[in-house]
C-alpha cells in the first residue's frame, strides 16, 4: 500500500467502491486480456517510467479513434448529408452526446476496475449488457476485417496490374472492353434531385449527394450553366435493376460492381466470389497469427496492443488523398461556390447521420473506453485520473478535426469525379457507404504515380479497418474472459473458436448478395445497436445511482465540484439525446434503399443484442433462486 501511495497523483480523488481490489475472487483479475499495456510501468516506483506507461495508453485510445475517422461511413454520411450541415450538426453531437459518453464509459471503467463483463455486476438484472457489448464488439469486428479484405484488392490491383482496371469496363463473365463515349446534353435541376438529359436516352433522374450550391454533384466537375451544354462521358454497358446499388456506369464503379465484390441483382447468397474469399480468409489468418505472436512474445494476449506512431497513419494518408484531388481539381471557382450553402437532405436523416459518426469515432458502446478506464485507475493507484477530463476534450478535438479534414477531401473527390447518370430509375444511397471505394479510385487513378497513390491510398484503408477489427476482437476476448475467467486456461482454444467462426461469418461477404448484406449489418450495428447499448449504459447507471448521488458522485470523480450545476444539466439530458439520435436513425432505416431480405438478416444480431439482456437476467434470476433454495451448512 506504501507504493500505491507513492504511485498516485496528489490531486487525484478515492474512487467510489472502497472493496480491496487486490482480492481476485472478487475482482477477477485474470492472467489474459485484463492486462492491459504497460500498467507494469504505470503502478512503477519512477515517475518518469509512470508517465512514459500512462501516455502510451492513451495515445493507444487516441490512435484508435483517429483510425476510424478513416471509414468509409465518416465521409459518405458527410457527402450524402451535405458538408457544412453535417459538420454543423456532428460539432453539436460530439459536444453534447460523444464526448460526455466517452467520458462515461472510461469513468465506469475506473469507478468499477472492470471490463464490459464485470462493470455492471452490480446490477444484477443487467448484467447482460457487457454480452450486448460482446455481440456489437464481434459483429462490427467482421464487417470491418470484410471491408478491409475489399480494400486489399484494390492494393492487390493497383501494385500487379500494368494498367489501372478503373479505366476499363467488364462484363459480367468478366471480359474487359473499352468504356463507350456518351454525350450529355443536358443538366437542370429538380428539387433535390437532378435531370440529366441525353440526345439518345431522352431524360433520366440522378441522385445528388453533394447537396452544394450551384449544383456541384458527387461525380461531376463542373458547374451547370443556364445556357445548355453538351459534355462527353465514358460509361459502360453493364446495368442492375433497382434501387441498389445506386451507381454503376462510369468504369470506376463498373470495377468495384462487377469484378470486386461481383454484385448480382438477384442477391443470391451462391456462387462465391474466389479472389476475395481468399482475400478475406488471409486477412482473417494476418489477425489470428498477430495474437499467437502475442502470445508467443508476451505468454499472454494484451488488450490495445496498437503502437503510438498509427496515429500518423489517418494524417498522412488524409493529407495524401487531399493532395491528390486537389492536383486534379482544376475548376477552383466550383470549389468556391460549392462551400456556401448547407445540404438539401431531408433534416432527420441529415442530423442522424451526424450522431451516428459522433458516436462511431468515439468507440462508445463496444467496450473499449471501459477498459480504458479500468487501466487508468491502475495508473492511479485505486484513484481517479486527474488528467482524465483535459485529456477527454483533447481526444474529442483532434479526432473533430481529423473527420472534418476527410470529410473535406471526400468533397474534393467528389468533384475531381466524372458525371454519373444513371440508365433506369432514381437512385438514393443514404444507407450507403462503400459507394465511397470506387469514388477514391477514379480520384486517386489520374495524374502522375497513380499505382503509387492509388496504393498507398487504399492500403491505409485496409490497415485502418483491419487495426479497428483487432481491436474489437480483443474487446470481446477481454469480455468473454471477464465472463468466464477458467476459459483463461484454453485461452488460444476461445481465440481460435472465435476467429473461426467471425471468418465462417464473413465468407457470406464473397457471394452475390454479399455486398448489400455487408452494408445491412455496417448500417444497423452501428446505427441502431449502437445508440441502443449507450442507452442501456446510461439507464443502468442511473437506476444505481437514483439521479442525485449519480450526479454528485460524477462531480467527485471529475473533480470538478465548481461546475455542479453544468454537470447535472448535462447528464439529465444525455439519456434522451441517446434515444432521439435510436428514434431519428430507426426513421431513417425504415426507408433505406438496401434490399429488404438484407436488412432482415443483418437485423439478427440487433435481435441477439436486445435479448443478451433479458437472457442473462434470467440466468442470474435462476442462479439466485437455486442458491437460495439450498439448505445452509
Amino acid at each position: 500500500m506504501a507504493m500505491a501511495g507513492k504511485a498516485r497523483h496528489d490531486n487525484s480523488m478515492e474512487t467510489i467502491l472502497t472493496f480491496d481490489r487486490d482480492v481476485q475472487s472478487n475482482w477477477s483479475v485474470v492472467w489474459s486480456t485484463s492486462h492491459i499495456t504497460d500498467m507494469d510501468n504505470a503502478t512503477a516506483r519512477t515517475t518518469r517510467v509512470r508517465v512514459r506507461g500512462r501516455r502510451r495508453m492513451r495515445l493507444g485510445s487516441l490512435a484508435l479513434s483517429a483510425l476510424m475517422t478513416m471509414h468509409c461511413r465518416v465521409s459518405a454520411s458527410a457527402l450524402t448529408s451535405g458538408f457544412f450541415f453535417f459538420m454543423v450538426f456532428l460539432i453539436v453531437a460530439v459536444a453534447s452526446l460523444a464526448n460526455p459518453l466517452r467520458h462515461f464509459e472510461i469513468y465506469l471503467g475506473q469507478w468499477s476496475l472492470s471490463g464490459p463483463g464485470r462493470a455492471f455486476r452490480i446490477i444484477p438484472m443487467l448484467d447482460g449488457i457487457g454480452i450486448a457489448m460482446c455481440i456489437n464488439a464481434i459483429v462490427r469486428a467482421v464487417t470491418c476485417c470484410s471491408i478491409a479484405a475489399i480494400a486489399a484488392m484494390y492494393v492487390i490491383h493497383s501494385v500487379a496490374d500494368a494498367k489501372l482496371p478503373f479505366t476499363y469496363c467488364r462484363d459480367y463473365d468478366l471480359n474487359s472492353y473499352e468504356p463507350e463515349l456518351k454525350e450529355i446534353k443536358q443538366l437542370s435541376y429538380h428539387g433535390p434531385r437532378f435531370s440529366i438529359g441525353s440526345p439518345t436516352q431522352g431524360t433520366e433522374d440522378a441522385m445528388s449527394t453533394m447537396d452544394f450550391f450551384q449544383r456541384a454533384w458527387r461525380n461531376v466537375t463542373f458547374t451547370a450553366k443556364r445556357n445548355p451544354q453538351t459534355y462527353k462521358v465514358k460509361v459502360c454497358n453493364e446495368t442492375f435493376p433497382g434501387k441498389y446499388p445506386a451507381l454503376f456506369s462510369t468504369p470506376a464503379y463498373n470495377f468495384f460492381y462487377v469484378e470486386v465484390v461481383q454484385y448480382r441483382s438477384e442477391h443470391g447468397l451462391g456462387n462465391f466470389n474466389l479472389p476475395l474469399l481468399v482475400v478475406l480468409i488471409f486477412t482473417w489468418l494476418i489477425l489470428w497469427s498477430i495474437m499467437v505472436v502475442e502470445k508467443l512474445s508476451y505468454g499472454r494476449l494484451i488488450w490495445n496492443n496498437i503502437r503510438p506512431w498509427l496515429l500518423i497513419v489517418p494524417w498522412l494518408w488524409t493529407l495524401l488523398l487531399a493532395g491528390t484531388a486537389a492536383s486534379n481539381l482544376t475548376l477552383y471557382k466550383t470549389i468556391t461556390k460549392a462551400f456556401r450553402a448547407f445540404g438539401t437532405k431531408q433534416f432527420v436523416a441529415g442530423v442522424a447521420d451526424a450522431f451516428e459518426v459522433a458516436l462511431y469515432i468515439h468507440s462508445v458502446s463496444v467496450g473499449t473506453e471501459l477498459i480504458h478506464g479500468k487501466g487508468l485507475n491502475r495508473f492511479a493507484s485505486g484513484h481517479v485520473d486527474p488528467s482524465l477530463n483535459s485529456e477527454n476534450v483533447w481526444h474529442s478535438c483532434i479526432v473533430l478535426m481529423l473527420t472534418a479534414l476527410h470529410s473535406a477531401t471526400a468533397a474534393m473527390c467528389a468533384l475531381v469525379d466524372y458525371v454519373q447518370f444513371n440508365l433506369l430509375e432514381t437512385n438514393d444511397i443514404s444507407e450507403s457507404t462503400l459507394w465511397m471505394l470506387p469514388m477514391y479510385s477514379k480520384c486517386t487513378s489520374l495524374g502522375s504515380y497513380s499505382h503509387l497513390v492509388t496504393a498507398l491510398v487504399f492500403g491505409g484503408l485496409m490497415v485502418s479497418y483491419m487495426t479497428v477489427s483487432f481491436v474489437l476482437l480483443k474487446t470481446a476476448l477481454h469480455t468473454i474472459f471477464e465472463y468466464r475467467v477458467k476459459f483463461v486456461s484454453v485461452e488460444q482454444g476461445v481465440v481460435a473458436i472465435l476467429m473461426v467462426t467471425c471468418m465462417c461469418l464473413s465468407l457470406v461477404v464473397a457471394t452475390n448478395g454479399g455486398l448489400p448484406l455487408l452494408e445491412s449489418l455496417d448500417a444497423l450495428m452501428t446505427g441502431v445497436a449502437m445508440p441502443l447499448v449507450v442507452l442501456l449504459e446510461l439507464v443502468s447507471l442511473m437506476y444505481v445511482y437514483r439521479s442525485h448521488d449519480f450526479q454528485s458522485d460524477i462531480n467527485l470523480a471529475t473533480e470538478e465540484n465548481a461546475c455542479a450545476s453544468r454537470l447535472g444539466i448535462q447528464w439529465q439530458i444525455i439519456p434522451f439525446l441517446t434515444a432521439v439520435a435510436l428514434v431519428l436513425k430507426l426513421t431513417v432505416l425504415a426507408n433505406a434503399e438496401l434490399p429488404s431480405r438484407s436488412m432482415c438478416l443483418a437485423a439478427v444480431p440487433v435481435v441477439m443484442t436486445i435479448l443478451a439482456l433479458p437472457l442473462r437476467a434470467a440466468h442470474n434470476a435462476y442462479k439466485f433462486l437455486h442458491a437460495s433454495s439450498q439448505p445452509s451448512t
